[in-house]
């Protein structure tokens, strides 16, 4: 078999049980399970907005009935309890059977064409929305029949007062249905699909026609054994940001309408949000007004500067599941029952050379020669570089050697800031009188030294490989695919399956230039320039000698109250910042407190930290200026 890793697997797995067996449970914990215990997901528009490959898709096709009914005849098998387990506390599943009767309605297709049409805005929306809802109504029959049951044994629940909008939309039975729903999406589809459009009157009389089936429907109910009973309708609109931004709106505000019974969702990518949405999260103002969020919209983010430690930690378990799930499709190793990826990716350090660390030697002799250090005081800095490798568990003459380094670096400068307060006690370098410190941020800083200035491995394990994904499913396959394609060439060749450590940095650096090198978004060009910019001074400031932000700085900080500007007074600026984030290349995190001041934390993206050479650790960041990223710009 292919290497599923090599591609969004769940976009070409058709059969539902195929589907299921690759989906892990964790996005659902994650992103659902508040607002489900709020009872905040199926009584109001809900909008989910991630970047592209996040898992957006992956969550309106588990939700479809035909999905669900597939998943509880299978729970007996103990790789889908957990999704069983955790779709019951999101309230898709109420004592084993669904409570949903769920339908995705992808919006990438022939929707945006209704704007084309030579007619008012009104009537263009018009037709469009009644153009979805007959095909929802035909999805949700369709995911119903799939299960077995009949269009006999299928009826709606009409709200109240509503008898002459039942009539217009076939009655409540299936089949009367099912039949004007087709006769409603011929028509319309007639209207949109001619190569001359029909004049306006031919047009209207369709309009006249009222098919308003979401504003009739209050339940669907199942007349057939294991499936009777009523249930709550969900339409999935996904990838709305394919539509004119006028046609989202007001696809939006219709959906927002507190009279609908029905359960909706809008799936978006983050490049249908006005800049200030992304940047500021606030509302624009356009087409906006009056709209309540809190009270007729949740919103759900799947990338977020919120609880980052613990988003992170999530990911890790959601991307090691479901690399375990992919494994189990490829025979090389579900033969020999390697299943866990971790398990293939050494996580030991690959040493330099023999000549490269006598090099080091000399330079860490030639930093003591010229700052006039002692035998003595280097063998007391030696040895807390000692007693640190052996607290941490942790060995090799490399990494001794650099770290020694960055501490005489540290050395020199606090003995240059003494002298130059020598004749005034009152204003002595505190900074010199505390003991120099050893820690795990002064290891990972001569961890990046040794990477750029010996190419020592830095990036490998499997929590570098989640780490480096930007917690987005399609970048850690993407990344994982070549550590994958790699062990696998192993196995055939009869040699240990386990990636060295110094291939999966080569791998990963390998692979992060490629999916830079495939950008083709919009702005890309800006965002790539903006990227280096930012890039080359995160590295440059990560080398310092001294390392003074241990492992470096993986973000460029801008004071909070100038970076709220960015959308009116730079908006080219404000607008490669959004598609920057839209498809991760950067992650916004505003509110970050240091030195009393708050910033907002332009963090580079996980692919392009691999590419710069740059830290996976979070906090550190180069203060700089909205000047500066506007320099960036211009540069090329």
């Amino acid at each position: 078999m292919a290497n599923p890793f090599e591609k969004r697997a769940t976009e070409y797995l058709r059969e539902e049980e195929a589907f299921l067996a690759v989906v892990t449970p964790e996005p659902f914990a994650t992103f659902l399970g508040k607002p489900a215990a709020e009872e905040r997901l199926y009584d109001r528009l809900t909008v989910i907005i991630g970047t592209p490959g996040s898992g957006k898709t992956t969550l309106a096709r588990v939700l479809q009935y035909a999905t669900l009914m597939t998943l509880l005849r299978n729970q007996s098998m103990s790789n889908y309890k957990p999704l069983v387990d955790i779709l019951t506390i999101c309230g898709a599943l109420s004592e084993e059977r669904p409570t949903l009767v769920g339908a995705r309605i992808p919006l990438e297709a022939e929707y945006r064409e209704f704007w084309e049409l030579p007619y008012s805005e009104e009537l263009r929306i018009s037709l469009m929305i009644a153009f979805l809802e007959a095909r929802t109504v035909l999805a949700w029959l369709r995911n119903i029949e799939k299960t077995g049951v009949t269009l006999q044994q299928i009826e709606i629940v009409a709200r109240s007062g509503s008898e002459a909008a039942l009539a217009s939309i076939g009655g409540n039975e299936g089949l009367g249905l099912l039949k004007q729903a087709r006769k409603v999406e011929l028509l319309i589809y007639r209207i949109l699909a001619a190569l001359v459009p029909p004049p306006i009157e031919q047009v209207a009389g369709v309009h006249a026609a009222a098919y308003r089936p979401f504003d009739v429907i209050e339940a669907i109910r199942i007349n057939s054994g294991v499936h009777e009973g009523d249930f709550v309708p969900l339409v999935i609109f996904d990838d709305a940001h394919s539509l004119h931004p006028i046609q989202f709106r007001a696809l939006k505000r219709w959906l927002t309408r507190r009279e609908l019974k029905i359960a909706r969702w809008m799936l978006l990518r983050l490049d249908a949000l006005h800049p200030n949405d992304v940047l500021l999260d606030r509302p624009s103002g356009t087409g906006e007004t009056g709209l309540e969020r809190s009270r007729e919209l949740t919103v759900i983010w799947m990338q977020s500067a919120r609880d980052r430690a613990n988003r992170r930690r999530a990911f890790r378990k959601m991307a090691k599941g479901m690399a375990r799930r992919y494994l189990n499709q490829m025979d090389a190793f579900n033969r020999r029952g390697l299943e866990n990826l971790g398990d293939l990716l050494s996580s030991l350090p690959k040493s330099i050379s023999a000549s490269r660390i006598r090099h080091l030697e000399r330079q860490v002799a030639g930093i003591q020669r010229r700052s006039g250090i002692s035998d003595q005081r280097r063998f007391r800095i030696e040895s807390k570089v000692d007693e640190y490798l052996a607290r941490a568990g942790q060995s090799g003459d490399d990494l001794r050697l650099a770290i020694l380094s960055i501490l005489l670096e540290r050395y020199t400068k606090r003995m240059k800031g003494r002298q130059k307060s020598l004749f005034d006690e009152e204003t002595e370098d505190t900074a010199y009188r505390l003991p120099l410190k050893v820690d795990a941020r002064v290891a990972d800083g001569a961890r990046v030294h040794l990477t750029h200035k010996y190419e020592r491995p830095y990036y490998f394990g499997i929590d570098s490989l989640c780490d480096a994904s930007t917690e987005n499913a399609e970048q850690f396959l993407r990344l994982a695919s070549q550590l994958v394609t790699q062990s696998e060439t192993q196995l055939i060749r009869g040699k240990d399956p386990i990636v060295s450590s110094r291939d999966q940095h080569k791998l990963l650096r390998g692979r992060a230039l490629e999916m830079m090198d495939e950008w083709d978004f919009p702005e890309f060009r800006s965002v790539r320039r903006l990227a280096d910019g930012i890039g080359k001074e995160l590295r440059k400031k990560s080398l310092e000698g001294n390392a003074s932000l241990g492992g470096g700085a993986s973000a460029f900080g801008i004071l909070e109250e100038e970076f709220r500007k960015i959308p009116e007074t730079n908006p080219q600026l404000a607008r490669t910042l959004k598609f920057g984030v839209a498809y991760n290349a950067f992650v916004l995190v505003p509110g970050h407190i240091t030195k009393g001041r708050h910033w907002c934390l332009i963090e580079l993206g996980g692919v392009l930290l691999l590419h710069y050479g740059l830290t996976l650790r979070r906090g550190g960041f180069l203060e700089g200026q909205v000047q500066d990223l506007m320099r960036f710009l211009k540069e090329s």
